[in-house]
């Protein structure tokens, strides 16, 4: 009988005979037929710690007792007491007994037996806990091969117990007769089944199965969407998760309305190890919908596919494509796969070398807006581009290449195939006594063009090769003051720019592909050609003068206040009356941006007549708020009579909201309204959210007052809940 010493030494020595002669124990005897059965399972040696020992040589029975831990492997078993019945081959343990399981869970019960290998068993009083804080309770339990662990008069759930009163129903919980968990297939399964929400029950199901808590994904049905909403009527998403394997996965959902034949959407994903690809689409045969435009007849095939493939062949190279495509204009809307009014489909080929860039691109045009001629739509074949910079360490500046191709082809309509080099140098310097920065830029371009059946203005058709070349030198004068206000460091500076070139550039044989309208603003204005393509040129001479002031707090938070303008030299050139170039003087055009913390965000941009006094283009966008209640607000105002492709001018204003209230309750809401002629709300929506640790409940409720062949005004609902561990896709 050996007992707990008051030396310290003598302490210690008999935990190390406790830990020897237990572990020697518990070792399998190769002569027992027993535990031969069993050697593979645990070959590995057992460790035991406790703080006292006693053992009965006749009956051969050990006993430890005081914080008695076994340790094999991965599994550890804590309790008050332990009783080895070595001739059995078994471990009962008793008074705060834990099990510690190799993938996290945690077992608790009042009194265990266990085999001599840990894995099979009884418990009493049955708890577990998983590593999401999951718990399963139970009367009783027995475990068999490691394994398989049956329960009974079994409660399951993932939601907190009350912290005052533990013993309160939670929000929602299983609770079955029996439950089996095979923790080699990570699947529990319930028999006689009822859930309850805060006690009372609500839902019985003879059988229930689902992944346990440590499952990270699996194939099953998922959480279903419900809503309501013309043309369809009432509908229901029923989706269905497929993991194919560890890289490669798909959701397949079809979608059941009241009023329309049933879609089916379909998404597969793969990951690949130097790139990842994206597969989506639908199919349906659509009744008869009647139309003011065009009907969609009875069993027509409609449908969408988008594709996204990427792949990095090495540090330098990647490759990629993108596919989206529909079946008609509308379709992508009606189902609310996507709003967009066109859809561009990509392969392109990237390089990356030092400071060399090479792209490789083909692109392709679906219109879906009503009177888009797709036989007028161009077909990019190829897109090219080469770009070189020279190194910034040489003294005389740096030099930088451009070459560029696009080949443009039509059913209808002109083809075009452009070939353009652009060579030039930049030399920068700054004048350190003063702080005045200068950069001198000069730039030679050259364009060539082939075109086919292109329209001259009196109409007659222009089939050959057309050409340009040109400068363009500019230099550029900067001045940053710098000042410090107490806590804010204010930085001012002036900037003035010259540019200059050629006039009689924009031969009006060469189509307008790229560079559709000029509109200066304070992105543009310093650009020394303000068109976004190479299909136009900025001509002649002009000035450019400005200024930005930034406000930068020392505890973060700034402020910025830029203003520009553009004056032309010599006679002045006519531009269309919405671009804010006419007559001498551009449009004063500038940015406002406050932002003295997280909690508030304003920019303000604004273009504005030199001689009148009312803005030409409004632009506000501010965000405020804190988790409690923030709000989102836009206005865009638009003036574009006169452009080149007659566009409406645009006077539409746009918010959001949304307040977290509770920890668990937020409710949201927004609306898009359009101020022009053509005055009336676009839509809004408002809605609420529950979520906490086991359930996430969204409702949210709306109008659309958007008229578009078959898509019609219309009032919608959309329901979803999700449940913890019973269906779910993300967060």
């Amino acid at each position: 009988m050996a007992s707990v010493l008051p030396h310290q030494f003598l302490y210690m020595l008999q935990r190390f005979w406790l830990i020897f002669l237990l572990s020697f124990v518990l070792l399998p005897a190769g002569g027992s037929a027993p535990m031969a059965q069993t050697v593979n399972d645990f070959k590995r040696p057992v460790l035991i710690t406790a703080e006292k020992l006693s053992q009965d040589r006749q009956r051969g029975v050990i006993v430890a007792t005081g914080n008695v831990r076994i340790t094999q492997g991965d599994r550890t078993v804590r309790a008050d007491r332990l009783i080895y019945d070595e001739r059995n081959g078994q471990v009962t343990a008793f008074g705060n007994v834990s099990i510690i399981e190799p993938r996290g869970e945690v077992v608790f019960g009042r009194r265990v037996k266990l085999s001599g290998d840990l894995r099979d068993g009884t418990i009493e009083h049955f708890r577990m806990l998983f590593p999401d804080n999951t718990r399963i309770a139970a009367t009783d339990a027995r475990r068999y091969a490691g394994r398989r662990t049956e329960m009974a008069k079994v409660v399951f759930s993932p939601c907190k117990l009350c912290e005052e009163d533990p013993t309160k129903p939670n929000l929602w919980r299983i609770k079955a007769r029996k439950v089996i968990h095979d923790g080699e297939a990570q699947n529990i399964e319930y028999h006689d089944a009822w859930m309850e929400v805060y006690g009372i029950p609500v839902f019985y199901t003879p059988i229930l199965s689902h992944p346990d808590p440590t499952v990270y994904s699996r194939s099953g049905f998922i959480v279903p969407e419900i809503g309501a909403r013309k043309p369809l009527g009432t509908w229901i998403k029923l989706p269905y998760y497929w993991r194919i394997g560890e890289d490669s996965d798909a959701t397949l959902t079809p979608l059941i309305s009241s009023q329309q034949n049933p879609v089916l959407f379909a998404e597969y994903r793969r990951r690949y190890k130097k790139g990842a690809a994206i597969i989506a689409g639908s199919h349906t045969y659509a009744r008869r919908l009647d139309t003011d435009v065009r009907p969609i007849l009875q069993g027509q095939s409609r449908g969408h596919l988008f594709s996204k493939i990427r792949y990095d062949v090495d540090s330098n190279w990647r490759f990629g494509a993108n596919a989206n495509w529909t079946t008609d204009d509308t379709f992508l809307r009606l189902y609310d796969v996507s709003s967009a009014d066109s859809l561009q489909s990509s392969v392109w080929l990237e390089g990356f070398h030092n400071r060399d860039y090479t792209q490789l691109r083909i692109h392709h045009f679906q219109g879906l807006r009503e009177g888009d001629n797709y036989r007028a739509t161009p077909l990019v074949a190829p897109y090219a581009e080469l770009e070189r910079i020279g190194s910034p360490e040489q003294r005389l500046g740096r030099w930088h290449f451009r070459f560029s191709t696009a080949n443009l082809t039509r059913w209808e309509g002109t083809d075009s195939y452009r070939a353009s080099v652009n060579l030039g140098w930049r030399l920068p310097y700054i004048h350190k006594p003063t702080g005045i920065t200068f950069a001198a830029t000069l730039d030679v371009h050259a364009d060539g063009y082939y075109l086919a059946e292109s329209r001259r203005p009196d109409a007659s058709q222009f089939t050959g090769f057309s050409n340009r070349v040109y400068p363009i030198a500019e230099l550029d004068i900067r001045y940053p003051f710098v000042r410090e206000l107490g806590n804010v460091r204010a930085i001012v500076e002036p900037r003035i720019s010259l540019i200059s070139t050629f006039r009689g550039l924009n031969d009006p044989i060469i189509p307008n592909e790229d560079s559709v309208d000029i509109e200066v603003d304070d992105a543009n204005l310093f650009l020394a050609n303000r068109f976004p393509g190479r299909d136009r040129v900025d001509e002649g001479s002009r000035l450019i003068y400005g200024f930005n002031t930034v406000f930068l707090g020392n505890r973060g938070g700034q402020s910025e206040l830029f203003l520009g303008q553009s004056l032309e030299l010599g006679s002045s050139r006519e531009f269309e009356p919405a671009s804010g170039v006419q007559g001498s003087f551009s449009d004063l055009v500038g940015r406002l941006r406050v932002n003295p913390g997280r909690y508030l965000d304003l920019v303000y941009r604004f273009r504005i007549h030199p001689d009148e006094i009312e803005p030409k283009r409004n632009e506000v966008g501010i965000f405020a708020g804190v988790p409690a209640l923030s709000l989102s607000f836009s206005y865009l105002n638009v003036r574009r009579r006169g452009m080149t492709v007659e566009l409406p001018t645009r006077d539409e204003l746009s918010f959001t909201t949304r307040s977290q209230v509770t920890k668990t309750w937020s409710v949201f809401g927004g609306g898009r309204w359009n101020l022009a002629e053509a005055a009336g709300n676009l839509n809004w929506q408002l809605g609420g959210q529950f979520k906490n640790e086991c359930c996430t409940l969204r409702v949210t409720g709306g109008q659309s007052y958007v008229r578009d062949r078959d898509i019609r005004p219309s009032t919608y609902v959309l329901f979803r809940l999700s449940l913890k561990h019973l269906g779910e896709i993300g967060d």
